[in-house]
């Protein structure tokens, strides 16, 4: 008996021993919660962060957008990107190139381009004629490139073609490119630095367009070709007289030659797989004559080309190789 209660009294030490202290296990307890307020706190205050800077972008992109947006309808509206601004570069164009030896006439035409330069551009600025002795004469001015600098200035050339006479030399012709730079108030343009002539490009050397897909194989079935074949007579047959309505039948987007021309024939046809389950890619040289002329013109195309109620419809049309 006395052995049982010191076993009992020495397993409730034991217990007592291995039991936290209540202050110890209060602390533990404050650490959790706090932690989990310091956690829960940190996530709140970050997706608050981020509804406020989602909030921030969308305005800052629609803002953007908006000035985007307005400044396309300004430079859309502004008078330098409209026809009267060649107008009024392929006048002063004229007045600048046409020139006489006689004081009268070089005058007028010095007053003439006055009016049309910038308020602080004088005449003397651009050239000096006191010395002249020959005419320079105007045959053909032609736009040749038109750059927008901003919504208010462009740099308009031309290629201009004018005779050179002097005394009882032969008359000289000339072709050179003019290069005028014109600004705007949004109510009139004037010239705003000095333009300038250069010499025109030489010819250029470019490749034709070449197939796009000669390097990959074509559709070896030959029932298949010569379906396609048949159909592509009797869809450029068609094509040659027929009007848009009839041709709504043949293809997507309806267009014709309007009966100008017959079809005499195919050249250098390529038919393709397409990725399109079902579709063929086509391309063809097509001889086409001119009733009035009998001239044979070569027309290149680019067709995709499906099989609808049991019959090939041509679903796009173009007008190149590549």
């Amino acid at each position: 008996m006395g052995t049982l209660v010191k076993k009992w009294l020495g397993t409730k030490s034991i217990n007592n021993e291995k039991r936290l202290p209540r202050s110890k296990r209060s602390y533990q307890k404050i650490l959790f919660i706090a932690f989990w307020i310091i956690f829960l706190s940190t996530f709140w205050f970050m997706f608050q962060a981020y509804q406020r800077t989602a909030f921030v972008n969308d305005k800052v992109n629609a803002l953007t957008s908006e000035i985007e947006t307005e400044t396309k309808g300004q430079k859309k509206d502004s008078l330098i990107n409209q026809d009267a601004a060649v107008t009024f570069a392929k006048n002063f164009a004229v007045q600048y190139l046409n020139i006489e030896p006689d004081e009268k006439k070089r005058a007028e035409r010095e007053k003439n381009l006055t009016g049309m330069l910038a308020t602080n551009l004088p005449v003397q600025d651009l050239e000096g004629t006191g010395e002249l002795k020959a005419k320079r004469i105007v045959r053909s001015i032609e736009p040749y490139k038109f750059k927008e600098i901003n919504s208010n200035e462009a740099l308009i050339t031309f290629l201009v073609k004018y005779d050179v006479a002097i005394d009882k030399k032969p008359t000289e012709s000339v072709t050179q490119l003019l290069a005028t730079k014109i600004g705007t108030d949004q109510t009139n343009f004037n010239i705003v630095e000095q333009p300038y002539l250069l010499p025109v490009p030489r010819e250029a050397k470019l490749e034709k367009v070449e197939n796009s897909l000669e390097e990959k194989s074509t559709v070896s079935n030959p029932n298949l070709t010569n379906e396609v074949n048949d159909f592509l007579t009797q869809f450029f047959t068609s094509y040659s007289k027929s009007n848009l309505e009839e041709m709504s039948y043949l293809m997507e987007k309806p267009e014709s030659l309007g009966g100008f021309a017959d079809f005499r024939g195919l050249e250098k046809t390529n038919i393709y797989k397409a990725k399109q389950k079902g579709h063929y890619t086509v391309k063809t040289l097509v001889l086409f004559r001119d009733k009035k002329t009998n001239i044979d013109m070569r027309y290149s195309f680019t067709l995709d080309i499906s099989k609808k109620d049991n019959k090939f419809y041509v679903n796009k049309l173009n007008h190149t190789f590549n």
